[in-house]
């Protein structure tokens, strides 16, 4: 693998840079760091299958739906076999809530496994985000951008409306 240097402005201070080093693959391109969305139910799918809908068939994303009654070893081996599957240093796991057996087992690879970053409250607008910004961006900074993602994309529509009168 080649290391392309990339020089990027920080956004609070202008006169501040910044060099990233990133991994360039076989066709060129700047690697893509992998997404595995896991939640409760059909959750996971149904974002999988909507955000390839919108932005087209993704490289390295992945999904898994959880039962209910499925404990952290179900989820631990279900995660663990995604992580294999995907053979990719850089992932990014998007959970549905924080504090349950599924954020749980996704910590768990995150504190072990290195290079897996967090983040729970999965929504569309979320994924889209990741999706649209992976390989531009760092795991750190994709991070901050799903959280941003997510947020923005909880609107109060009829809050919208009564403004405009």
């Amino acid at each position: 693998m080649n290391l392309l240097n990339v020089v990027c402005k920080e956004k609070q201070s202008k006169k501040n840079l910044v060099i990233v080093n990133w991994t360039i693959n076989k066709r060129g391109e700047l690697d893509l760091i992998g997404v595995i969305i896991v939640g409760h139910g059909n959750i996971a799918s149904e974002l999988m299958s909507i955000s390839q809908t919108i932005l087209g068939s993704q490289e390295y994303f992945r999904m898994a739906n959880v039962k209910t009654g499925e404990g952290e070893h179900a989820i631990y081996s279900k995660l663990s076999e995604l992580l294999d599957e995907m053979k990719i240093e850089d992932v990014m796991i998007l959970s549905d809530i924080f504090g349950g057996s599924i954020s749980n087992s996704c910590l768990y690879f995150a504190k072990h496994k290195g290079h897996i970053a967090v983040v729970t409250g999965v929504n569309l607008p979320m994924v889209l985000k990741v999706l649209s910004y992976r390989n531009k961006v760092s795991l750190n900074e994709l991070v901050h951008l799903a959280c941003k993602g997510g947020k923005d994309g909880i609107i109060d529509a009829c809050g919208l409306l009564n403004e405009e009168k």
